[in-house]
């Protein structure tokens, strides 16, 4: 069991509120689904803010407000080795006077389901078979059928209209489980979806999040836009878009057959994608070609400054080393390669696959580029900074200037482009540069 569970149930047997609480949502979903619990909803009648900061203080747990409003908290347990040991739930306020009241007010028929809190009954369900599971768990919108089914199905259309971010949320939950969504539910998507402005965009956000992170989410997406969803929140997106997605997730997905590389040498690229969201926002820019419209785009879903600069980047540099690619008739030059790289840096591995995904003929290309910057650039730059501002000014005598930056710059280059390899190569090359000046 859920080590918090456990902890609770108890805390709720002791403070005599057993009988009005309940496992709501995702984890009853997860429970007939046989996974593991990581999530866990109890809904509690009364005071839930009162009920986690109690708690929390009673196992010495942290206490985080979640929403003021719709009284929601999180009750966290730190790991004793390390942050991902780390363990939560979240307390609400039952909505509604039964938890029936609750469940119809909830958004798909798999998530409006309940399980009542007394410890014997929640044991008795953990790990049990869907096919075993019979009368106990509380399912007034037939949420285990459609479980058993594979469909998403709306608990009813008021409650999209009230929170229209349900719209989405459908959609992510079938990309999600892979299940299909039934036909009166995607209907009500389709009529609905202008009311997806109304929306807050950090809240939309987190939606496209959930869905982009998945490896196959290019069919969830063109869903979205073709039901008029995607059109909703960006409107400078257009169908043709997504043939640009599509093809960049495949790569993303294959990363050894779309390269040709070896195990070895796919691991700068394996490390580089293993920061969350570059390949979010990779699979994000596809979706735009003005750099401005991504941008702004971008800054309105509340994205941190770094995602907004790396989706910008990408959008603006998507079709770099594919002109260079035609401009050198598929023949690396080193000169010009490496003053790309010079600003692509470690996004050359995002910006060599919208390449390949724009142009596959360019895939040895490609290749050979990352060869490029690992075997050549990479070690250049590791000798950087091969001289400072002060080794100019204890060498030559000379007081701090503009002209450092320059000559400073200058050395860089000449560094990066194999001219100079060491501090005594450098200092002659400023010597030179000095007396030209003076």
């Amino acid at each position: 069991m859920h080590p918090l569970l456990e902890l609770f149930i108890d805390f709720a047997e002791k403070e005599g509120f057993t009988t009005n609480s309940f496992i709501v949502g995702g984890a009853v979903r997860d429970i007939l689904l046989g996974k593991e619990l990581k999530d866990i909803d109890i809904a509690v009648k009364g005071d839930a803010i009162d009920v986690a900061k109690r708690f929390a203080d009673k196992i010495n747990a942290s206490f985080v407000l979640m929403d003021k409003e719709f009284a929601i908290a999180r009750v966290v347990q730190r790991g004793k080795r390390q942050k991902t040991d780390s363990y939560f739930i979240d307390i609400c306020m039952m909505r509604g006077n039964t938890i029936y009241d609750d469940l119809r007010k909830r958004d798909i028929t798999i998530n409006a389901m309940a399980m009542p809190l007394a410890s014997k009954k929640v044991c008795d369900f953990l790990g049990t078979p869907l096919s075993k599971v019979r009368s106990k768990i509380i399912d007034p919108y037939g949420g285990r059928n459609d479980l058993f089914n594979k469909i998403i199905k709306m608990v009813s259309e008021e409650n999209l209209i009230k929170d229209p971010l349900r719209i989405i949320r459908i959609y992510r939950f079938a990309a999600a489980l892979n299940f299909s969504i039934e036909k009166n539910t995607l209907d009500a998507t389709k009529r609905l979806a202008p009311l997806i402005t109304s929306v807050a965009m950090e809240r939309i956000a987190e939606e496209l999040r959930y869905i982009i992170r998945l490896n196959n989410s290019y069919k969830t997406m063109k869903a979205l836009m073709d039901n008029k969803i995607l059109a909703n929140i960006f409107p400078d997106v257009r169908i043709n878009s997504l043939k640009l997605y599509k093809d960049t997730e495949e790569i993303l997905g294959n990363l050894s057959d779309s390269l040709g590389l070896s195990a070895l040498s796919l691991q700068p690229l394996i490390k580089y994608f293993e920061i969350a969201y570059k390949k979010i926002c990779l699979k994000l820019s596809t979706l735009f070609y003005d750099p401005n419209a991504a941008k702004q785009s971008a800054i309105e879903l509340k994205m941190s400054r770094k995602e907004v600069e790396f989706i910008h980047k990408m959008v603006v540099n998507r079709s770099k080393i594919l002109n260079c690619y035609r401009k050198m008739l598929g023949i690396t030059d080193e000169t010009e390669i490496i003053e790309l790289l010079k600003v692509f840096r470690d996004d050359v591995y995002s910006l060599i696959i919208l390449t390949i995904a724009q142009k596959p003929s360019t895939a040895e290309f490609c290749k050979e580029m990352i060869k490029l910057y690992e075997n050549v650039f990479k070690p250049r730059a590791a000798l950087l900074p091969i001289i400072t501002g002060n080794d100019i000014m204890n060498t030559f005598n000379l007081k701090p200037s503009p002209m450092f930056k320059e000559i400073l710059a200058a050395i860089e280059d000449l560094v990066l482009k194999g001219k100079i390899t060491s501090n005594e190569e450098a200092l002659k090359v400023v010597k030179k540069m000095i007396d030209s000046t003076y």
